[in-house]
């Protein structure tokens, strides 16, 4: 009923988003306005539906948990129904203005004489668009300053680039927030100006459990700092002031469980300290974009003794150690640095394995044993002689269940933002792009002398993207399907180079004999895979 209500409103369009009309009724009020159009239009549109209004009657706080379901803006949007919702939304205790001032946002639909009239006098005050842009700004205070909910679950701020925002501002959003307790908050500052300080009292606020920063934020901790309740932490593209606030920021949060970091090379750090002693997992980012490889090489040093699962992304060839050897049951690595003996150490307990192969993790697969994992995915990006060291990852891997090799080319790496859920999950993830490589250098196989004990009694599952068919390749996979004794599954995603080629290479795969009867052969010229951490990749 209350979507029947709400689409009453939708015979005309006025070109203006939803901010700017609630931010006029926040600030004037229109309080005939409002008693007068909404007894008409409930008479007339409800009437027009067939249906009583019984959603109105509804007690208010069951109400607010169907204003839940809804976007802000929407939620907001409500109080223009009837008397009876004009103070509904003040209670919803999740606010989500990221949607409502982005460029891109949905226009308000409205009809009847509330339309008309409301036409007219958005007319009289909205000119320029810069005059739009401050009123989404004011409609973010009005809105914050008319909420009444005792406890703010969630808050999502984001400012675009172009936006005028006083630092004033930002500080007293902040400052309702932690005043109201809240439990998550998204800040995302993409404006031109410098990076600005956030308000102390952040780094004291005891209910909050998400935080996440991003872009034209400056970390100023100040001490002392304490988040007792902090679990899951964004840093995206901020600016620390030293690295002594980075250390300070950490040590804040002794609960902390979930950091994920996005970094760039202006950020004030050369050593990026991470010690969080109750850290689980960790997705770190880093791709130095300075000409010509220049600039100070740093490090990255991990202390989470508790720390399972682990995503790290980094070109910069800054060097890497890890202290307490935490046991890491899933691992991401991409990074093209050598890094120390301990840490790679801490790789042979993974039991889920995603590596992109370099140079600098060929020797990974003959130095380390594997004795836990379960689930291996390796991406081939770089033109390397790679079925050997592959080998010896079998060698290596005696319980080894499921084998991806995924050709793609390139890592690319972009960030994107996904909004939180209620339960307090990470407000950001970031996700990977490949580009194919143009030549690949020439492949050696030698068969060993004795079969890994991975395909004799455990390897279930092989799965392989862009295969080409060449002539290692196909005896590299005639090995895998003769001596792969548990196979149940072999999947193909062929490298298309014409029809007769992939239907050559399909007849050359079906005609191996594979010492597994009961496996079966999939093919498809795009293979949906589900990767190591979890994410499908076409």
């Amino acid at each position: 009923m209350l979507r029947q209500l709400l689409s009453g409103f939708s015979s005309i369009h006025v070109g203006l988003q939803v901010g700017y009309l609630i931010s006029i009724l926040i600030e004037k009020g229109i309080p005939i306005l409002l008693e007068q159009t909404s007894r008409r239009f409930l008479k007339r549109k409800v009437k027009s539906f067939g249906v009583e209004d019984r959603i109105s009657a509804l007690p208010d706080d069951l109400l607010v948990r169907i204003l839940l379901l809804v976007p802000t803006k929407d939620a907001v949007a409500t109080m223009i129904l009837s008397k009876r919702w004009r103070s509904i939304w003040t209670m919803v205790p999740k606010l989500d203005y990221l949607e409502m001032i982005s460029d891109d946002t949905n226009k308000v639909v409205i009809g009847g004489l509330l339309g008309r009239l409301l036409g007219r006098l958005l007319e009289r005050f909205f000119v320029r668009s810069d005059q739009k842009r401050l009123w989404l700004l004011r409609f973010i205070d009005e809105s914050l300053q008319a909420h009444k909910a005792p406890v703010l679950e969630a808050l999502a701020i984001g400012v675009d680039r172009g936006r005028h925002v006083d630092v004033v501002d930002v500080e007293n959003w902040i400052k309702k927030a932690v005043h109201s307790r809240v439990r998550e908050l998204g800040f995302i500052l993409r404006w031109s100006a410098e990076p600005t300080r956030l308000p102390n009292n952040l780094y004291t606020c005891d209910t909050l459990v998400s935080l996440g920063l991003s872009n034209k934020i400056l970390l100023d901790v100040p001490s002392p700092a304490c988040l007792p309740s902090l679990k899951y932490l964004i840093l995206d593209s901020v600016v620390y002031k030293d690295e002594d606030s980075l250390a300070r920021f950490l040590s804040s949060c002794p609960l902390l469980k979930t950091l994920i970091v996005e970094r760039h090379h202006q950020d004030n750090v050369k050593v990026f300290n991470i010690k969080a002693p109750c850290l689980v997992f960790l997705s770190y980012h880093y791709v130095k974009l300075e000409p010509h490889g220049e600039g100070i090489e740093g490090s990255l040093v991990i202390d989470s003794p508790a720390l399972k699962k682990i995503f790290i992304t980094d070109h910069s060839r800054d060097s890497y150690s890890i202290e307490n050897e935490p046991r890491l049951e899933k691992a991401n690595i991409n990074f093209r640095c050598y890094p120390d003996d301990r840490f790679r150490t801490s790789l042979s307990s993974v039991m889920c394995l995603e590596l992109v192969l370099s140079f600098a993790t060929f020797s990974w697969f003959s130095t380390i044993g594997y004795s836990y994992l379960m689930e291996c995915k390796i991406i081939l990006v770089h033109d390397l002689d790679w079925l050997q060291p592959l080998m010896f990852l079998l060698q290596n891997s005696p319980n080894l269940k499921v084998l991806l090799i995924d050709k793609v080319g390139t890592l690319i790496h972009s960030s994107n933002k996904i909004k939180s859920k209620c339960d307090s999950q990470p407000l950001w993830i970031a996700s990977q792009t490949f580009i194919q490589v143009a030549e690949e250098l020439p492949l050696s196989w030698n068969q060993p002398s004795s079969v890994p004990g991975c395909l004799s009694t455990h390897l279930e599952i092989f799965e392989w993207r862009e295969y080409k068919g060449r002539n290692e390749e196909r005896e590299f996979i005639n090995y895998i399907f003769a001596n792969s004794k548990c196979l149940k599954r072999a999947g193909f995603s062929l490298k298309s180079t014409g029809n007769h080629t992939d239907r050559k290479n399909m007849k050359d795969l079906e005609s191996m004999y594979r010492v597994s009867t009961s496996s079966q052969l999939l093919f498809s010229t795009q293979v949906e895979y589900m990767s190591v951490s979890g994410e499908t990749r076409e």
